[in-house]
């Protein structure tokens, strides 16, 4: 009761305060009209002509221009400008978006595709031969089957199926020599010489990431909630002094967040608060006080002390 008093007190004296400042003091002089009429009176400068307008108007636009060609170019017309320059078959990953910067001084294909994946985090590139008698498949297919043997971890298997007669073999970093295309003709079965230049996202679950982005448009509340409750299992594995840890952690990078974006996430924490009902609301706030005096041992926190004690 001593606080809503105190806190109505400081309400009425702010309103007193706001209403004497806007309005003039009784014994204050009105200031003279002549001032405000005397202003039009004065000379006005024309409007500059139309020519002298013209400038301004250009110029935005080639600011305008000036960040489009600093974000680069899309990376797949560079990689087709790079398969027509080098003469090469480059096959493309469906779910790789990205803008770069055309490596115009590279000498060679594979300097070209280096600089590529370079501005792409999580890219790669591979040197693809086919089978003789196998048509090229679709990009996504390929691109499946030579991400699934990049993050293969076995070093080398064979899987033999006894009722056919047949095997399939694998067999990771295998030396080879200079003339190995040569040889593939003579292979048994044998393979393509010519090989398929496959840029691609090299973990699965950064192409899963891309693709559920691509298929979204953007993401929703559900994958926001799913992440939420991971987290929440994997805090709740901790130790206490590694959940200590984690919160400091969690509380000093929302400090160091940019400020829009932290004024925006309190925002819409108190929009989401305001627009609960009163039954939900009120239950938040128990539940709030209980913690807060189990924290303090059961002890609530008392007043602020009096001005001057």
């Amino acid at each position: 009761m001593r606080w809503r008093t105190i806190a109505a007190i400081v309400a009425l004296s702010v309103c007193a305060v706001v209403s004497l400042w806007a309005q003039p003091e009784p014994g204050e002089p009105q200031p003279p009209p002549e001032p405000p009429v005397d202003v039009p009176s004065e000379p006005v400068m024309p409007p500059p002509p139309p020519a002298e307008l013209q400038p301004p108007v250009e110029q935005p636009r080639q600011q305008i221009r000036q960040p489009g060609q600093q974000a680069g170019s899309n990376v797949r017309q560079v990689l087709e400008s790079i398969a027509e320059r080098f003469k090469l078959q480059v096959v493309v990953d469906p779910l790789l978006q990205a803008r770069v910067t055309p490596p115009a001084q590279a000498n060679s294909a594979q300097a070209a595709l280096d600089a590529v994946v370079k501005q792409i985090p999580g890219s790669a590139w591979r040197k693809v031969y086919l089978r003789a008698d196998m048509e090229l498949p679709a990009s996504e297919t390929l691109v499946n089957w030579v991400r699934t043997l990049v993050n293969l971890e076995a070093q080398g298997l064979i899987i033999a199926d006894a009722s056919s007669n047949r095997i399939t073999s694998f067999v990771r970093n295998v030396t080879v020599s200079p003339d190995f295309e040569q040889q593939l003709g003579q292979m048994v079965p044998a393979f393509k010489t010519r090989p398929v230049y496959v840029v691609f996202y090299q973990q699965p679950m950064l192409a899963q990431q891309q693709r559920a982005g691509q298929r979204q448009g953007q993401a929703r509340a559900e994958d926001l909630l799913a992440l939420e409750q991971q987290r929440m299992q994997l805090f709740m594995q901790m130790s206490p002094e590694e959940r200590q840890r984690a919160i400091r952690m969690g509380v000093q990078m929302f400090m160091n967040m940019d400020p829009s974006v932290r004024m925006q996430m309190m925002q819409e924490g108190m929009r989401w608060f305001m627009n609960m009902s009163p039954e939900e609301r009120q239950m938040l706030i128990q539940q709030g006080m209980q913690m807060f005096q189990q924290m303090f041992q059961g002890q609530p926190p008392g007043p602020p002390p009096a001005p001057g004690r």
